[in-house]
């Protein structure tokens, strides 16, 4: 059995998790309950756990208010949240999960499923790097390939081009990797930071670009050379984006 302990501030939202997961997961075990910042720490330092489901906001403060007071957490963590908010994002970029409320069994057991097969040290690194980002604006991101989890400078991505359900990410150094993430998704996580959708195909980090050409209704030359379509309907978006830099 997997021992859990549920954090959330609203009883009626416990109540909801504990039955979805005795329905759903039957092998998890719920062992204790906390509804305060406070109160969880306490169970956390006193109790041993393999997974938490934490509550992004509490009435006294955040999950991440508790991460911060855990000392080398040897548990792995799903978030729970009723709003789509700011720290989402942070949470996106560190390659944890999250589960949006009213929870739905197959949502959760796909959560659930992922932090069996995680390593612990993998799940603590993400959490390092979701403390350490959550209130700016990350410079890294967490993203999945074919042999495991890896974190890729921001600053590095010239590039990232669709490739049927994945995305090929194109770097500074010449290499490329193939990610476990489709273009759309790139784009939402990457929403708000230097990166700009022009195409269906593809998505550009703003600071390697280095021309916007007129020919063949719109074209962008890159740091690395690589010159690439501007769709008819994306143009707007980036020449108002670039003439940002005259302002």
């Amino acid at each position: 059995m997997i021992k859990a302990i549920l954090i959330d501030d609203e009883t009626t939202a416990r109540l909801a998790l504990r039955q979805e997961i005795q329905q759903s997961c039957p092998e998890i075990e719920i062992i204790a309950e906390a509804a305060t910042v406070e109160s969880a720490i306490h169970l956390l330092s006193q109790l041993q756990v393999q997974l938490v489901f934490l509550d992004v906001q509490l009435s006294d403060g955040s999950g991440f208010d508790i991460l911060e007071k855990i000392e080398e957490p040897n548990f792995k963590v799903i978030f729970t949240t009723a709003h789509s908010h700011y720290a989402l994002k942070a949470i996106k970029f560190s390659a944890l999960d999250y589960l949006l409320k009213p929870i739905a069994g197959p949502e959760l057991q796909a959560a659930v499923r992922k932090a069996q097969v995680a390593p612990i040290d993998v799940f603590q690194q993400q959490l390092s790097n979701l403390l350490l980002h959550r209130d700016r604006a990350p410079q890294r991101i967490a993203l999945a390939t074919a042999d495991g989890i890896h974190l890729y400078e921001l600053a590095t991505i010239i590039r990232c081009t669709a490739d049927g359900n994945y995305t090929r990410i194109f770097f500074t150094s010449g290499q490329q990797t193939l990610v476990a993430k489709t273009l759309k998704g790139l784009e939402e996580l990457l929403q708000g930071q230097q990166f700009e959708r022009i195409h269906k195909s593809h998505i550009i980090n703003i600071d390697h670009l280095r021309s916007y050409l007129n020919r063949d209704n719109g074209q962008v030359v890159l740091s690395d050379r690589s010159i690439l379509p501007v769709a008819q309907r994306k143009k707007a978006a980036l020449l108002q984006r670039l003439q940002a830099f005259n302002d």
